[in-house]
Order: structure tokens, then C-alpha cells, then sequence
């Protein structure tokens, strides 16, 4: 009978082909026990060029002396977005442990030491997010009312701090409970806003979020001439799904201040944003989040003493 994953690494991956190699050897050889690993890498219908099946085909010689790993690719016809991809690997994993990363990173040595030793069934784990080059360090990240995204926490937290929001590139949990909170949002579109509304909804429904600091993701951050044909992209993806989240949690009052900065701040997007929105299951998900979290928002608000963007309260 074939030996069982310790750890399932989740990759979503879209004309990933220049780093996805790299990435699957750093997680790899980071390695300080034997534990075999699972890499589930989907691939978000990238261009044949770019693809992650086409890098990982040529370099399977290479790969395959890689120790006690397991490679599977799943490769999309059609651009379903970061937050579906991420659950489409965390489908097809069968680990227990689920290690929730991104095509393009390095770990730190000994990563998997740590989870075996910090994780447990009702928990959720923040690595740390670094940039190559740079001092930067990102101890997982804090909700920003009414934006509904998110700012990088910048000073260092002791292990196991309570921490609002996992980053995505270094997000490790139990894949049942994973299962149990059901992924990211399905409803949110392309890219944003689903990692900070994972992170809370999990903290409304029970789990905690605790910041690893030991334990680093090297990740690539899309330099200027990249990020601004990006952002022009996925902008009215952005706003739709940071529109969605705020109505899913946000008293009326605070939607409509959420809204009014919306509009104000992109009013070009604006408009499309809030149709898809309207288009959308936004309220029965709502009525279905009342019915099974066991906190109210409020109480999320209260556990961090959470303040708006104007250090005000929120409403």
C-alpha cells in the first residue's frame, strides 16, 4: 500500500512556469524530518508557454530526486481565480495537514518541524511573509474597516500570538477543518479580499489564528511594471469582492460607509463592481454565516479591539 502525504501544499498557479520548480525543490529540501509531501498544484489556465504542467514535464527528471514527494496538476481551461483554484487543490488533497501556499516562494529550514509541533485541530497558523532583498517582514496581517482588506502587521509577535488574518502564501491548517469552515468564499471572483474573509469567518466559527514567526515564506512580490497591468485586470474583481465581504458582515450603517468609499475611491469600477454583487448570492451566504458562526462580527471587532482606517470606531 503507497505511503499516506504527511502534508499536502497547496499551489494555485497562473503562467507560473518560471517559478513553479523552484518552488516545489525550496519547499522540499526545507524539509527537516521525513515527512513525505503532497503538492497539489492548479494550474489557472495559463497560457501553454507558461504552464505549470508544461515546466514540472520538463523538469520530472529533476524532481524525481526529490525525496518522498508527490506531484499532481490540475490544469483549468478556463481562469476561475485564485480563491476557487486554492479550493480546487485543497480538494484533490489527502493529507491531513494542509500547508496553503503560492507558486512563487521560499521556505525557511525545518518549516515542517514546526507545523508538526505547533498545530493543532482547532487552530490555524501564520507564517511569516518576507520579501527577497529586503528587510521587509510581514507577521501576518490586520483587518482595515471600511477598505475590508488588509495591512501587513509589522513588528514581530511572540509565538503563537492571536493574529486577525492568515496572508495567503503561508496559511497551514488541518485540512478538516478547512473543510468545515468550506475554503474560501466560492463567490469571491479572480483575486482579494477571500483570504481576510476566510480568516474571519474562521475566527466567528470557532478556529484561531496564531502567528508562527519561525516559520518564513520567502514570497515574490510583483514588481511596478507587473503589478500595474495586474491591478488595471483584476481591479473590478478587487472591489466586487470587497464589496461582498463587507456586506456579509458589516451592520447597515457600516455597508453603506463601506459602499460610500467604494464609490468614491473607484468610481470607474464602482458601478460594474456592485452589479456582479448584485448578481450574486451575497444574501442568502449571508443568512447562511448568521445561522452557523457561533460569534457575531461584533465580537470579532471586540476580541482585537478593532478601529476603523481614522482610528475611529467602527460602526
Amino acid at each position: 500500500m503507497a505511503e499516506s502525504p504527511a502534508i499536502s501544499v497547496a499551489i494555485p498557479a497562473r503562467n507560473e512556469a518560471d517559478a513553479i520548480v523552484r518552488t516545489i525543490r525550496s519547499i522540499a529540501r526545507a524539509r527537516s524530518s521525513d515527512a513525505r509531501l503532497e503538492f497539489l498544484v492548479v494550474d489557472d489556465a495559463s497560457t501553454p508557454e507558461r504552464s505549470a504542467a508544461a515546466a514540472l514535464s520538463a523538469a520530472a527528471d529533476e524532481l524525481l530526486q526529490e525525496p518522498r514527494i508527490d506531484i499532481r496538476v490540475c490544469s483549468l481551461a478556463e481562469r476561475v481565480g485564485v480563491p476557487s483554484a486554492r479550493n480546487q487543490a485543497a480538494a484533490l488533497a489527502t493529507a491531513e495537514i494542509l500547508f496553503i501556499t503560492d507558486a512563487h516562494v521560499r521556505v525557511s529550514p525545518g518549516w515542517d518541524e514546526l507545523v508538526f509541533q505547533y498545530l493543532r485541530p482547532d487552530s490555524i497558523l501564520a507564517g511569516t511573509v518576507t520579501q527577497a532583498h529586503t528587510n521587509f517582514r510581514g507577521y501576518g496581517c490586520r483587518l482595515v474597516v471600511p477598505f475590508m482588506g488588509t495591512y501587513w502587521n509589522r513588528d514581530p509577535f511572540e509565538p503563537l500570538t492571536p493574529i486577525q488574518v492568515a496572508a495567503c502564501p503561508a496559511t497551514i491548517l488541518h485540512r478538516e477543518l478547512f473543510a468545515q469552515l468550506g475554503g474560501y468564499d466560492p463567490g469571491m471572483r479572480v483575486y482579494g479580499a477571500a483570504e481576510p474573509e476566510f480568516s474571519v469567518r474562521a475566527w466567528l466559527h470557532g478556529a484561531e489564528i496564531y502567528s508562527l514567526p519561525q516559520l518564513t515564506v520567502e514570497h515574490r512580490f510583483k514588481p511596478p511594471e507587473e503589478r500595474t497591468p495586474f491591478l488595471q485586470e483584476t481591479r473590478p474583481f478587487m472591489v466586487h469582492n470587497s464589496i461582498r465581504f463587507g456586506l456579509l458582515y458589516l451592520s447597515r450603517p457600516g455597508s453603506l460607509q463601506m459602499l460610500r468609499y467604494y464609490s468614491r475611491k473607484f468610481p470607474s469600477v464602482f458601478q460594474p463592481a456592485l452589479q456582479m454583487v448584485a448578481s450574486s448570492n451575497v444574501w442568502e451566504r449571508r443568512a447562511e454565516l448568521e445561522r452557523t458562526q457561533l460569534h457575531s462580527f461584533y465580537w470579532f471587532v471586540e476580541r482585537f479591539a478593532l478601529k476603523n482606517q481614522i482610528d475611529g470606531p467602527i460602526i
